[in-house]
């Protein structure tokens, strides 16, 4: 049973050239509020993000939401690992040398949506490598329908 879910925000749920969410986020956000399970949002940037979530209409998805400036810091995400069970905490984001590679060093399950601009970048080491790999959210969607 997953007891949380973790996002990055940035070219997973939010497409920052277009300023828009990403083509299936608010149908993945509505089908994981159903099932009742907390949602977490993390992501680098400031008060410009953070009035993005507002403005897309998805701030009531997220029991908590966090923006940092900066490389993204492993103690983060701490709070919201489901103590001894870490692999009942999905986190979902579109790199793998980056937020990926902090979420499976913490023992989460992780879920690499690769598209957009770092679809191509592939792991390097076994760090980087994902549990799970989908091409779009609406795929997501699909995986979690199977993982719940």
């Amino acid at each position: 049973m997953i007891k949380t879910i973790i996002f990055d925000w940035k070219r997973t749920l939010y497409d920052p050239d277009q300023k828009t969410l990403i083509a299936g986020a608010k149908n993945l956000l509505e089908f994981i509020k159903s099932k009742n399970i907390p949602m977490v949002l993390i992501g680098k940037g400031g008060d410009e993000m953070d009035e993005a979530v507002s403005r897309l209409g998805v701030k009531g998805y997220f029991k908590k939401i966090i923006f940092a400036e900066g490389m993204k810091d492993p103690r983060m995400f701490m709070p919201y690992i489901s103590g001894d069970d870490s692999k009942k905490t999905l986190f979902i984001g579109d790199r793998v040398r980056s937020e990926l590679e902090i979420g499976k060093k913490l023992g989460v399950t992780t879920i690499w949506v690769k598209q957009g601009k770092f679809a191509l970048e592939e792991p390097l080491n076994k760090d980087q490598k994902p549990k799970y790999t989908v091409s779009n959210l609406t795929d997501c969607r699909l995986l979690l329908q199977n993982l719940f």
